[in-house]
């Protein structure tokens, strides 16, 4: 064969590689992918349920132990997400402030920068828009609660509390479906009960999950918010192991994530190292850990 004749062809060939490997992010893509009628706005074929987004768009909320954080501090911590198809990192900042020792504290939760990796097959399973499917930087959501003690005369038996949740949609990544763009609120009680080893607590929770959709069918999703675990506290050492999650109330949609987390809290001095580990059970396909510091300002 004539070397010209080869040239050609390894030319087209790689010409040939290129335009496949261009399909992805064109418009036709996207449109065969989401089937577009020509008219509907983008952001109305995403898939806000929480299967079909990054583990930080709608994560089941942690566990209380039925009594609010009585000390102020603020921590930091990096997140490994791993899942078939999309992999991910993310800084976490919290923050907790009681306005009552022991009775009614402020905490909050804040993502300020998340990276991630996705394949093809999720780009097309979520509905990435074609403009940001080389997109890999967010800015995640902030989220605000209250707690406060219930029945102080019960605590010799069980400790309760009440919170109540805010997350305000301060994140972008919505054409990557990482974030929602939308607001969503929870309440729940949470309680603590004294096992006979007096480190030993049965904790758990039991609540209402909402969040704001974008779709046309449901502007909202209502869920049954739920946990059940056990903790150990002692010499500074705090253990939580324990199943979470809510049940939206719509069938096969992805609304019902459940995982498996444990958590562990050593406390030195002024500060406290944090390590933690979630395994998604439903409808939330990732295996995450955790890792950090907080400083507290008061022993």
């Amino acid at each position: 064969m004539p070397i010209r004749t080869l040239i050609r062809a390894f030319i087209i060939s790689i010409l040939c590689l290129f335009s496949i490997s261009g399909v992805a992010q064109t418009p036709e893509w996207w449109v065969q992918t989401v089937k577009w009628d020509g008219v509907t706005h983008w952001t109305r074929y995403l898939i806000t349920q929480p299967a079909y987004l990054g583990p930080n768009a709608l994560p089941v909320p942690r566990t209380g132990n039925g009594s609010p954080d009585s000390t102020a501090y603020i921590g930091i911590t990096g997140n490994f997400h791993f899942s078939k198809g999309d992999n991910t990192q993310n800084l976490v900042v919290y923050a907790n402030y009681p306005l009552v020792k022991n009775v009614i504290s402020f905490d909050a939760m804040w993502v300020p920068y998340e990276h991630f990796t996705m394949s093809h097959v999720t780009k097309t399973e979520r509905h990435v828009f074609y403009l940001k499917y080389y997109d890999r930087h967010a800015a995640g959501d902030i989220h605000l609660n209250t707690n406060i003690r219930l029945l102080k005369k019960w605590e010799e038996h069980i400790h309760l509390a009440l919170r109540i949740g805010y997350r305000f949609p301060a994140g972008g990544g919505l054409g990557t479906a990482r974030y929602t763009d939308g607001p969503g609120y929870y309440f729940d009680i949470s309680y603590g009960k004294p096992l006979k080893n007096p480190s030993l607590k049965w904790i758990g929770m039991a609540g209402f999950y909402t969040w704001q959709m974008i779709s046309d069918k449901h502007r909202q999703n209502d869920a049954f918010l739920f946990g059940n675990g056990l903790e150990w506290n002692k010499n500074s050492l705090r253990i939580q192991t324990y199943i979470a999650g809510y049940l939206g109330y719509l069938e096969n949609s992805g609304d019902k994530p459940i995982v498996f987390r444990t958590t562990l809290e050593k406390r030195l001095k002024r500060s406290s190292l944090l390590l933690g580990f979630q395994q998604g059970l439903h409808d939330f396909k990732y295996s995450s850990g955790e890792v950090g510091i907080k400083y507290h300002f008061n022993r």
